[in-house]
């Protein structure tokens, strides 16, 4: 059965590249912004094995937004893109992020995160 995995992500070129990466080993799904992401969690919490989403988003970021879901999707595993070198709130967030990949992406590294954690 192949493992379905969430993108979030305001840059459309960013989703598009990842869905594009990731297509043939999972299912792919793609939000634009948190708000969206919310309804696609909510539609496919049962199917859902992953998270991995952008930290600056306007509205609801990256941090806001896994505080918001993760009780209720407590066992899928989250995860962070930024662009910045160092982030002071995700030392709070240590026991619900599995890991923070930097921007640009190194698509071997997701996909290897993706495999360990999964």
């Amino acid at each position: 059965m192949r493992r379905t995995i969430l993108f979030v992500d305001d840059e459309l070129i960013n989703l598009y590249v990842l869905e594009k990466r990731f297509e043939g080993e999972y299912n792919v799904l793609t939000a634009e912004s948190a708000e969206d992401a919310i309804s696609k969690i909510e539609a496919n919490k049962d199917v859902l094995d992953a998270i991995i989403s952008d930290l600056k988003m306007p509205g609801m970021d990256g941090i806001q937004l896994i505080n918001r879901i993760k009780p209720d999707v407590l066992d899928v595993p989250c995860f962070l893109l930024t662009g910045f070198d160092r982030v002071e709130q995700t030392d709070e967030m240590s026991g619900k992020i599995q890991h923070m990949f930097k921007k640009p992406f190194d698509y071997n590294e997701i996909d290897s995160k993706l495999k360990e954690v999964l």
